[in-house]
């Protein structure tokens, strides 16, 4: 099935996606929702990036949706 919503990330995006993980001044759930953007952004399916950040299936999904204008 292909995905919906398909994330494109500016090199400014990424950047500061990588200061909000990288520093760690942020909350939890923010730094969660960064690493799901950055590896939206590569590719990874759903259900890899869930695992990867130990979340439920449908956070990523919702993150996605969430961040991607129509």
């Amino acid at each position: 099935m292909a995905k919906k919503y398909i994330v494109h990330l500016s090199e400014d995006e990424v950047a500061q996606l990588q200061s909000i993980i990288k520093k760690g001044r942020h909350k939890a759930r923010t730094i969660t929702r960064a690493n799901i953007l950055l590896m939206a952004a590569v590719d990874e399916t759903d259900s890899a990036i869930a695992d990867r950040v130990r979340v439920h299936v449908a956070t990523v999904q919702r993150t996605r949706e969430k961040f991607v204008i129509v």
